[in-house]
């Protein structure tokens, strides 16, 4: 506590107690005082922002003799306070303090619980407040509204990433081969290594059905990885409508996070975002978010996450370009809202997340309309 605030409250302590943080009052600071009063005190701090009274209300006639500054302590209090009972209450000591307008708490983590939803509650109601209108000039684009009504239920790959394009998700400059030249004259074209991927809305699972080829090099290894990767997904489901393999520049080196839109019933889309690998696998390291989605919201989301701190760079590893990520789930959440009677599932996973200035790269993609 600030030097003027302990001053005052050491006035009335005995010397066996404290008027550092937390303070201890005594049994006979209250019987001098009052809880009213101590609170008071402690609330006058300038560095203090919210009040917890740790008391006894066994017995009523503490709060029956103090009821009139504990209406006034609740009249004039500019932060929140509250009283914690550390014994089981009597029906009247709650009456009393109820009625004076102070909550009476009787388990400290459910009290500490609700001061912080509280704080989380006055954080996210300032951030609504200066937000901008929820209308945009930016409205839906009606190309990418046609080409979503024409598309089927799931949507691959290569022909989801176009429509979400257009609303600024970055593509990876990745082409459909429909046979092996095409896949050869793609990869001659790309260079480097690259990533060849099976498109078929029957095989949701490519890595399962060993339809992706990695670190592929050149027009011959493109053209043997198309015929390998196609026989694959022809004997993992001989039904399968394949409509190519997505030839794909391999991704630089980064952190890798999942992103994506579910759609709750009663709540309508929803982002979620997670740290990768191992971290949703087996931390489920995840956090959801309503659209649509404003900068400040997704900052905020991703300060929820256990791993957020891997993205500002630990043990010598760079800081990550969260700058391109938060405009990545700004966007996604876009596109999800304004076609949110449209969309079930939005799939981007991996994510990677470059190094600062490096941006992002989706490495895959899916979108699955309602009713599949």
């Amino acid at each position: 506590l600030d030097p003027g605030a302990r001053a005052r409250i050491d006035e009335y302590l005995p010397a066996y107690g404290t008027s550092q943080n937390p303070v201890d009052g005594t049994a006979q600071a209250v019987r001098q005082v009052g809880y009213s009063r101590l609170n008071r005190m402690v609330m006058d701090a300038a560095n203090v922002d919210a009040v917890i009274g740790i008391c006894s209300a066994r017995h009523s006639s503490t709060f029956i003799r103090e009821r009139e500054d504990l209406i006034e302590l609740k009249q004039n209090a500019d932060k929140p306070v509250v009283l914690c009972s550390y014994t089981l209450p009597r029906e009247g000591s709650v009456e009393i303090v109820n009625r004076c307008g102070l909550p009476l708490f009787t388990n400290m983590r459910n009290c500490a619980r609700s001061l912080r939803e509280m704080s989380d509650y006055r954080k996210l109601r300032d951030r609504f407040v200066k937000r901008p209108s929820i209308t945009t000039e930016m409205e839906r684009d009606e190309v990418t509204a046609e080409k979503l009504v024409a598309a089927g239920t799931t949507l691959c790959e290569y022909e989801a990433k176009p429509l979400l394009a257009a609303y600024g998700v970055p593509e990876a400059g990745e082409q459909l081969a429909t046979t092996s030249d095409e896949a050869a004259e793609i990869a001659e074209a790309i260079g480097g290594k690259l990533a060849l991927k099976v498109q078929s809305p029957e095989i949701l699972h490519k890595t399962e059905a060993g339809a992706v080829a990695l670190n592929i090099i050149g027009a011959g290894e493109a053209r043997r990885a198309f015929e390998y990767l196609t026989s694959n997904a022809f004997a993992y489901n001989p039904e399968a409508n394949v409509r190519g393999v997505l030839v794909q520049p391999m991704a630089e080196k980064g952190l890798e996070v999942i992103l994506g839109i579910n759609r709750d019933e009663a709540f309508g889309p929803m982002l979620m975002v997670g740290m990768g690998g191992v971290y949703v696998e087996v931390m489920k390291d995840v956090a959801f978010a309503p659209v649509p989605l404003f900068e400040d919201d997704a900052w905020a989301v991703l300060d929820r996450l256990k791993g957020r701190k891997l993205l500002d760079g630990v043990r010598g590893e760079p800081a990550a370009d969260v700058n391109a990520l938060v405009r990545l789930m700004v966007d996604l959440a876009r596109f999800a809202s304004d076609f949110a009677d449209d969309i079930q599932e939005i799939d981007l996973n991996p994510v990677v997340v470059h190094p600062e200035g490096g941006g992002v790269t989706v490495v895959d993609t899916l979108i699955v309309k309602r009713g599949g």
